[in-house]
């Protein structure tokens, strides 16, 4: 593969070892999985004399795909993600403690404050801490700094495993407190050029409600509650809703 003679591949290297660590796999477990010797193992993983397939196999065992890999790598090297990957997606998607473990982090709240919010120990928290480091989504700096490797509008596939997760957790929002509530709904016919705006204007919005909760932070000892900010456009049941209607007039 091109890659190969690429300044970044020591640096991808560095990242297969750290996912084949993480699957607790030793030099010597990759051997006897492979079938070949110990010696082979570890000129592979010093980048010699591996090839695209035999790359492939360390990807499987390190359970990460190939294509992954190399764009996790190439992202590390020139800045911030601005996507997340379809690992990350799974694993933030099927995990809701380390998903609102992530975000936090990602809209800058200190590690400590989830730990407070969430009700855990330290030891849980940096486990979760070092499973976001392995999906490559943060950095632990010295001094327990935190650096997220990921834009602060990351994105995610439409239909992936975070969207269906925003979707699923409505159970997180506290419905009792409806007065609490910042709601608003209506009825709008829009052209396929149209909701194209309204996902843009989405997203603006959610930049500014981002920057206002920024800004909002200048007190820290008044007290604040989490809000699950959700946004749903989606095209109406006009089949059912004509039923209904029809369904209606009957009685």
């Amino acid at each position: 593969m091109p890659f190969f003679q690429d300044r970044q591949f020591p640096l991808l290297m560095d990242n297969l070892k750290l996912h084949l660590k993480a699957q607790g796999l030793r030099q010597r477990d990759i051997a006897a999985r492979l079938g070949v010797g110990l010696a082979t193992v570890k000129r592979w993983l010093a980048g010699d004399g591996l090839t695209t397939r035999r790359l492939e196999d360390l990807c499987d065992l390190a359970k990460i795909e190939l294509f992954e890999l190399v764009e996790m790598t190439a992202r590390s090297h020139s800045g911030k993600a601005d996507r997340f990957t379809p690992s990350q997606e799974r694993a933030l998607g099927k995990d809701p403690r380390l998903f609102f473990i992530f975000f936090s982090l990602l809209n800058g709240w200190p590690a400590e404050e989830c730990e407070r919010e969430l009700r855990i120990s330290h030891q849980t928290m940096q486990a979760e801490l070092q499973t976001l480091v392995r999906l490559g989504l943060i950095d632990v700096l010295s001094g327990g700094r935190i650096r997220v490797l990921t834009t602060r509008m990351v994105s995610w596939r439409k239909e992936g495993p975070v969207a269906k997760h925003f979707e699923a957790r409505q159970s997180f929002v506290d419905i009792e407190n409806a007065d609490d509530a910042l709601t608003m709904s209506d009825f709008v016919r829009l052209t396929d050029a149209a909701v194209v705006q309204v996902r843009r204007l989405t997203e603006d919005l959610r930049r500014e409600i981002h920057r206002i909760a920024q800004v909002d932070r200048h007190d820290p000892n008044l007290e604040r509650t989490w809000y699950g900010v959700l946004f749903f456009a989606r095209p109406l049941n006009i089949p059912a809703i004509r039923s209904s209607i029809s369904d209606s007039a009957a009685d």
